[in-house]
């Protein structure tokens, strides 16, 4: 699918980059922020979202309402300043783009050739003060990017937050609704 973002994964080199620690989400003491990332059962404090997540269900109420009705989305993603929405056709064969800024909604020509994973509304299950948190918690010398709401087998949600720091790297960082992180990729 043409608008659907498309992230190149880095291979690990054998040269010590960084370490991702498996512990907690409070991190371990002798962690660098921006080299360790470390998450399990522990929830990061609640945090004001510096990307617009608390307005997805907004939009998706905007889009549902301009449409008539409930509908299957590949991808919605939140940024600092607008939440995007893929809306997908019935037979997800092709996708109409939507954006959502200010609390206004506008859309784009369906595009064909669609393809991936659709969910609807109510598959989305986060806390927009907990969804960022640890990403913010473990990374406050990184930028938060992106968050997308993207979709996985038989209607399941994957959430993924993109950062980026000022030495040009950038992680994808799988979080659940609630903000614990599940994995971490560099790209």
């Amino acid at each position: 699918m043409p608008l659907r973002r498309r992230v190149a994964r880095a291979v690990w080199s054998g040269l010590a980059v960084g370490a991702l620690v498996l512990a907690g989400c409070a991190g371990g003491d002798d962690a660098s922020p921006d080299t360790t990332l470390s998450f399990g059962p522990q929830a990061c404090a609640p945090s004001e979202p510096s990307l617009v997540v608390d307005q997805i269900d907004d939009a998706v109420a905007a889009v549902e309402a301009e449409l008539g009705g409930p509908q299957l989305y590949f991808e919605i993603n939140a940024t600092p300043l607008l939440v995007n929405l893929f809306v997908a056709d019935a037979s997800a064969a092709t996708v109409t783009p939507f954006a959502y800024v200010g609390g206004e909604l506008s859309s784009e020509a369906a595009i064909e050739g669609a393809t991936g994973n659709a969910f609807v509304a109510p598959a989305i299950d986060l806390d927009p003060q907990l969804v960022l948190s640890c990403v913010t918690d473990q990374l406050p010398a990184s930028v938060l990017d992106v968050f997308f709401v993207e979709g996985g087998p038989e209607g399941a949600v994957k959430y993924t937050v993109l950062t980026s720091n000022e030495q040009g790297g950038q992680l994808s960082v799988e979080v659940t609704g609630k903000g614990l992180v599940l994995a971490v990729d560099t790209i």
